[in-house]
């Protein structure tokens, strides 16, 4: 089971890192015109490419969803597509946005774990521009080279967040990894800080102060046990 998913994960890195590093598609338009113009099925419910492009939920970005289904270790490929993104010297730095405190608290844990592997740090190449990234979070300067973890309710908080000054104009080499946001597309009910957040999260992605460029989406599905 484990050789199971390790195969995944590495899949998912590899995937991930050759559509956001190969430099075929600009945007996700280029991809979304392509499978447009091959698959007769969406020509049939989209009378238009314009009105099949006019669906998507992030326009003018170069972003990906990756679907992970329970227990395949998605924060491990969340590392993995930081670490070969700064590693090939893409991206200054990487902000991986949260819904919540408990998940931010685990990922920093599994974070730090990994950036501290011994036999993990030998894996990477002598010539990555950064092989061993600092796991920070908004309450201090984010600095290149640094994966920063923080909850989405954070980042629209005015006091004690780097977020502003750290990412603000830089977003062409930045990568945003959200981890359970499959969410953010969903209309969310109710006026608590929680469902607030959530609902400014797509909006946060989208904002042009920043301009992010490389954006992932990962959500985890049910096992086929569940």
């Amino acid at each position: 089971m484990e050789d199971i998913v390790r195969a995944y994960q590495k899949e998912a890195i590899k995937n991930a890192v050759i559509f956001l590093a190969s430099e075929r598609y600009v945007k996700t338009e280029n991809l979304v015109e392509e499978n447009y113009k091959k698959n007769t099925e969406l020509q049939a419910k989209y009378s238009t490419f314009d009105d099949y492009k006019n669906h998507l939920q992030l326009p003018n970005k170069l972003f990906a969803n990756i679907d992970l289904a329970t227990g395949t270790g998605k924060s491990y490929v969340i590392y993995g597509i930081a670490q070969i993104m700064l590693g090939l010297d893409l991206v200054d730095k990487v902000l991986v946005l949260c819904p919540s405190l408990t998940i931010e608290d685990g990922l920093m844990e599994k974070f730090n774990g990994l950036s501290g592997d011994a036999r993990l740090n030998k894996s990477i190449p002598t010539e990555a521009k950064y092989k061993n990234p600092s796991i920070v979070d908004a309450n201090v300067t984010v600095k290149n080279g640094s994966i920063c973890v923080e909850n989405i309710h954070a980042v629209y908080e005015t006091t004690g967040s780097s977020i502003v000054d750290s990412f603000k104009g830089q977003g062409e080499r930045v990568l945003v990894l959200n981890d359970e946001s499959h969410h953010i597309f969903n209309k969310i009910a109710g006026n608590t800080a929680e469902a607030n957040g959530l609902k400014r999260w797509k909006e946060f992605l989208l904002n042009p102060d920043f301009n992010f460029k490389y954006i992932c989406l990962l959500y985890t599905s049910p096992s086929p046990r569940d």
